[in-house]
C-alpha cells in the first residue's frame, strides 16, 4: 500500500518539530511562571529543554525550498556593485 498522493514524510517530520518547539516554549514559560510565584517546578524546565532540542533536531532534518520573491531584486543588482568598489579602495 502506498502513501496517499501529496503525502511528503519530510514535511510532517517539520510539522511535527515545530509541533515539540512550541511544546517547549510553552513549558519553559510554565517555568518561568512557576520561579515567579515562588514554587519552582524543575521539571517543566526540563521537559521544555528535551523538546526543544528534540523540535530543533526534526525540523533540521529537512530544509524547505524557498521561492525568492522579487521583493529586493532592485537592492541586490546594486549591492554586489558597492562591495566591488569597496574591494577596489582598499587597495
Amino acid at each position: 500500500m502506498s502513501s496517499p498522493q501529496g503525502f511528503n514524510r519530510k514535511e510532517v517530520v517539520h510539522r511535527i518539530g515545530t509541533f515539540f518547539i512550541l511544546l517547549g516554549l510553552g513549558l519553559l514559560g510554565f517555568f518561568l511562571l512557576s520561579e515567579a510565584a515562588k514554587q519552582v517546578t524543575f521539571e517543566y524546565f526540563c521537559w521544555s529543554v528535551l523538546l526543544l532540542v528534540i523540535g530543533f533536531v526534526f525540523r533540521g532534518q529537512f530544509k524547505r525550498s524557498v521561492t525568492p520573491s522579487g521583493r529586493f531584486s532592485l537592492v541586490r543588482r546594486l549591492m554586489p556593485k558597492a562591495k566591488k568598489e569597496a574591494q577596489e579602495k582598499k587597495k
